[in-house]
């Protein structure tokens, strides 16, 4: 039998209870915390063959604010696009640690919001291995890492994230940052999924399309994606020669104002 909706409105509010709960308990130190919010993020985001997401089901029309800033997959550094390095103090001793970027907007950022599928496959990381995205951390923690399952197995290039610095950071004396940056990375997709759901319940009271700017999405492999303007953004002929090495799919910019006063970009088709 299926579900009726009003039984699909309680799993929908029990996760975003879950969520939050997760989340305040994050954020008094209990990093491992990220394990269940990666896990309530599945639930209600991912879709397979045999499970649908409860976005799906509820058909909830939201779209999602992406806080990274723009990925340039020229650049010769490793890339984190959600979080910070910061050395704090611990037990008398300075130690490096990854934290979430949550204060949004970050200086003159700018607020763009985006379809699910840009959102979901965009690229957080980069340690010029592998790149990752939100799609990926999420369903690493939640199916392997103890979020639903504990995998025995490790796979390589989370094992290089995770366990081996691959984003290569460490301060004068050799430190290394003493913290998961994968945890962090949920900790922030979490702040943006409700972020995402609180504005598009305010409603939508314009959106007014940009069409002198050029925006799309590059593609580095099958889903995996990032942002790019060709009007938006300063790049060298070697940085375009790399871009321009990947499959193009071309959105729109426009502005967007919700009924609660924000005012954002929108990404979309």
């Amino acid at each position: 039998m299926k579900k009726q909706r009003e039984e699909l409105e309680e799993y929908w509010n029990d996760q975003l209870d879950y969520l939050k709960r997760s989340i305040d308990y994050f954020d008094q130190g209990h990093e491992t915390e990220a394990r269940r919010i990666a896990n309530s993020l599945r639930i209600i985001l991912h879709d397979t063959k045999t499970s649908h997401s409860l976005v799906k089901q509820l058909h909830r029309n939201i779209v999602y604010f992406s806080s990274s800033y723009f990925y340039t997959p020229s650049n010769l550094l490793p890339t984190w696009t959600l979080l910070q390095v910061q050395s704090i103090i611990k037990n008398g001793n300075f130690v490096l640690k990854y934290l979430p970027n949550l204060d949004f907007p970050i200086g003159n950022q700018r607020l763009f919001f985006m379809t699910f599928e840009d959102w979901w496959n965009e690229i957080i990381f980069d340690d010029k291995n592998n790149v990752f995205t939100r799609r990926d951390i999420v369903l690493f923690v939640a199916n392997t890492d103890g979020g639903a399952h504990v995998d025995p197995d490790l796979k390589e290039s989370f094992a290089l994230l995770t366990k081996y610095n691959s984003l290569g950071i460490s301060d004068l004396n050799g430190t290394q940052p003493q913290n998961n940056p994968i945890y962090q990375a949920i900790r922030v997709i979490a702040e943006e999924f409700l972020i995402s759901v609180n504005d598009c319940l305010s409603g939508l009271k314009t959106r007014i399309c940009y069409k002198e700017r050029q925006f799309e999405m590059r593609f580095v492999d099958r889903n995996r994606r990032y942002k790019w303007s060709t009007t938006e953004m300063n790049y060298s002929q070697k940085t375009m020669e790399i871009v321009s090495k990947h499959k193009v799919q071309s959105r729109k910019l426009y502005r967007q104002d919700f009924g609660n006063g924000k005012k954002v970009e929108y990404i979309g088709l």
